[in-house]
């Protein structure tokens, strides 16, 4: 069948305008505009090269003073902000309302809030204690009986007291500085503040940098006016063993451990340290127990914290012995070998270093125990050296534990905190006996005597937490600084 060009074009066009037509043609229009489109995109894409540029990395040793031995990485801690302490904060009430205060009772703004901004792991065990956030809330609990709010209450007012007080220099007392700044840092430490915490951290870090730069090429640690400079060179070392094992500050390892030589060199062939002086001269024979005392926890706790002296250990086993050699029939331990007397205090002194160097089931240990049984802790009434004497006594006690320990703590706990002065700081109860019994003033109350006293106060109402309680020989290990984990590491 011919079908004309006209009609073909004809029905196309009748085609288009119907609606069949209308609908396929706007289809077919869309279609082809997506795809031009498309096209047009696709042609304007362009190409990015990326070229890799390798970059030095950056020299972190010449930035941050590292330790070669200590292979521990910084770590960020949270912090918690400690609660608001004031010397405005009203006297702790009379001993006799004590009576009523649960065992279990520690109040939200002074013990739940006052956690410590570190966290401290990896330390070996009973190491730092319970010195850290709830394990000091728990300790309380577990070891002060009816005292333990009250009793961090009045450490709380003490560490206030102290901050308000430093020297600009970092320092603590107008003379003996060393020996004070580094009983005030003992204290801080006691409460896991470092200089990580929020509130003291400051204060703890300008204490330190005061003992660093006191220190000569030697180890000895500069003495400023007064006497005394081996107990203070004994106590700075003590104090910055514990500041390097809780911060694990770098440059604070070869200040230890130089400290830790001197007092090593010192140490007499009988195994114990002469009085004022860490010289080899002089008479062999002579010896001092106190001196020795906090050579032994300067030494313990350089150990604990990992110091690598040689001869270290060795030389706390020979202390060791020195002391058990020179106890009396009677269970006490003598001053020194001119003077038998200075009980209980030099008593305790032997017996607390005989229990951290591992001899805590010692027959000597036992017996002068029971040479401290009876004990006593009256304010009005004060021995010989009655606040050094009781930082002692409360320690032996606690590690001795049961009844002991529960009866020394409803001695002492009460009486240091009636006794605080109502700006947070303490004062010797002022006489120590005579020969003949007259009582004359003890240290004074300059401002050395209530950093002295405030300290060694504040220091035995934190004896809940300070170390772990120990009722049999420990050894504990020091810090492996190649498998120690999770410990915060700082950079003065």
């Amino acid at each position: 069948m011919n079908v004309s060009h006209n009609a073909l074009y004809k029905n196309f066009m009748e085609w288009v305008a119907g609606p069949t037509g209308s609908i396929t043609l706007h289809v077919l229009a869309i279609v082809l505009l997506f795809l031009f489109a498309s096209q047009t995109t696709k042609e304007k894409t362009s190409e990015i090269e990326v070229q890799v540029v390798e970059i030095d990395p950056l020299k972190l040793d010449t930035l941050v003073p590292q330790d070669p031995r200590t292979e521990l990485p910084p770590e960020t801690v949270p912090t918690v902000t400690p609660p608001e302490v004031s010397i405005d904060m009203p006297p702790p009430p009379e001993i006799s309302d004590f009576a009523q205060a649960p065992a279990d009772t520690l109040t939200e703004l002074y013990i739940d809030n006052a956690i410590s901004p570190i966290i401290l792991r990896g330390l070996p065990p009973g190491a730092m204690g319970n010195r850290i956030g709830e394990s000091r809330i728990g300790a309380l609990g577990n070891y002060a009986g009816p005292w333990g709010e009250r009793a961090e209450i009045a450490v709380l007012r003490a560490l206030e007291w102290l901050r308000i007080h430093q020297n600009a220099d970092g320092s603590w007392g107008n003379n003996d500085k060393e020996a004070y700044t580094g009983l005030a840092i003992l204290t801080y430490l006691a409460h896991g503040e470092t200089t990580a915490s929020e509130k003291y951290g400051a204060t703890v870090e300008r204490a330190i940098r005061f003992l660093v730069a006191r220190q000569n090429e030697q180890g000895e640690f500069l003495k400023t006016e007064g006497s005394g400079g081996a107990y203070g060179h004994a106590i700075c070392t003590y104090a910055l063993s514990e500041a390097y094992g809780m911060t694990r500050i770098p440059s604070l390892r070869q200040v230890m451990e130089k400290a830790v030589q001197v007092i090593l060199d010192g140490q007499r062939n009988h195994g114990g340290w002469v009085m004022y002086s860490f010289g080899k001269t002089g008479d062999a024979a002579r010896w001092d127990v106190s001196l020795s005392g906090f050579c032994m926890q300067a030494l313990k706790a350089a150990y604990i914290a990992g110091a690598d002296n040689q001869g270290l250990k060795a030389s706390m086993d020979k202390a060791s012995e020195f002391l058990v050699q020179r106890q009396q029939q009677d269970g006490s331990f003598p001053y020194s070998a001119a003077n038998s007397g200075r009980q209980p205090n030099m008593t305790a002194v032997s017996v607390l270093c005989l229990q951290l160097l591992g001899y805590g089931n010692h027959s000597a240990t036992k017996s002068g125990l029971s040479f401290l049984k009876d004990a006593d802790c009256n304010w009005k009434k004060p021995e010989q050296a009655p606040i050094y004497s009781w930082y002692y006594v409360s320690q032996a006690k606690f590690h001795q534990g049961g009844a002991h320990w529960t009866a020394w703590n409803n001695k002492f706990a009460p009486t240091l905190i009636h006794n605080q002065s109502s700006d947070g700081s303490w004062t010797s109860p002022g006489h120590a006996l005579t020969g003949d019994g007259v009582t004359r003033e003890f240290r004074g109350e300059s401002i050395n005597s209530q950093v002295y006293a405030t300290t060694l106060a504040a220091l035995t109402l934190q004896v809940y937490y300070r170390f772990l309680p120990t009722y049999q020989p420990i050894e504990t290990k020091a810090i492996d600084q190649k498998s120690a984990e999770d410990v915060r590491v700082e950079i003065l």
